[in-house]
């Protein structure tokens, strides 16, 4: 005969079952959709994020740091992220990677196939290749879908400048699109490469912009800037880094078209939470 005492802890073992399954159900039925720029100090790491489908852009400098990042929110159990993107093999953008492409499933790797000479660009191809995880290059044209809302990139094309010593000028340029909302990425893109995306056939404009670059003096122009029209204009950097990022040059320019500043380093992690395509998002942090 069982005794109370052990009647007592498989109820309270079906209580936590029965716990998880619900947080499991409403996760999976929650569709609102997130986009989370996270605070990971001097680097870029942004999360989208609708129901159990996830996006990551990059992963900041540090495996532990985007590893706590990641297990804030996302669910225990959800334990793959269906598309990893690198827009170029700097250590601010792909070394966190390496952790969560050892501790996640990942369903697919964008890059721009860029080449790096730094042994963490090696280590992020050798993790590519030991877990078998499916490589792609991202180009202009790709277009990501996750439930309605559309990511596009539109840079780099077919040819990449691959320089390795410097690898900024093929990162990868993305906007994404809910309803009246868009966000526009953009890695670091440098202001000489800008011109590139002044054509008829990229609708530049968005609602949020990241500043390309961690805020660099030698990034978003004034031009990049018009062509964009953002309200709101997201700055990933660290604090009291030693690059001086964001420059004042730049905080100039976006002072001078009155678009709101935010900050990872003074703001920590920035969220917009979307609710569905026709309200605008709402920010918190």
């Amino acid at each position: 005969m069982f005794s109370k005492k052990y009647f007592y802890y498989i109820l309270l073992f079906l209580l936590l079952i029965s716990l998880i399954l619900a947080g499991v159900i409403w996760h999976s039925q929650n569709q609102k959709l997130k986009i989370i720029f996270f605070d990971v100090g001097q680097g870029d790491a942004i999360m989208i994020s609708l129901g159990q489908n996830q996006i990551l852009i990059d992963g900041g400098p540090s495996g532990q740091k985007e590893m706590e990042k990641l297990g804030k929110y996302i669910p225990f159990w959800d334990r793959k992220i269906e598309i990893v993107i690198a827009t170029h093999p700097d250590q601010d953008h792909i070394g966190g990677l390496i952790d969560v492409m050892k501790n996640y499933k990942i369903g697919k790797v964008i890059d721009n196939s860029a080449e790096n000479d730094s042994q963490v660009y090696k280590n992020y191809l050798e993790i590519i290749e030991n877990k078998k995880i499916e490589r792609l290059k991202g180009k202009e044209g790709m277009n990501i879908k996750i439930k309605d809302a559309n990511l596009a990139i539109i840079y780099p094309n077919s040819i990449l400048v691959n320089k390795p010593k410097d690898t900024n000028a093929d990162s990868i340029v993305a906007k994404l699109t809910y309803g009246q909302n868009s966000f526009l990425f953009t890695g670091d893109f440098p202001l000489e490469k800008e011109s590139a995306l002044f054509s008829d056939k990229f609708d530049l404009s968005s609602k949020v912009l990241k500043i390309s670059h961690h805020g660099s003096k030698n990034a978003t122009s004034a031009e990049f800037l018009n062509k964009v029209g953002p309200v709101d204009a997201i700055i990933s950097s660290g604090k009291n880094n030693t690059y001086g990022h964001p420059a004042s040059e730049l905080l100039e320019r976006l002072k001078a078209k009155k678009i709101k500043v935010l900050r990872t380093d003074e703001k920590g992690d920035i969220e917009y939470i979307c609710k569905n395509m026709e309200n605008l998002c709402q920010i918190s942090f």
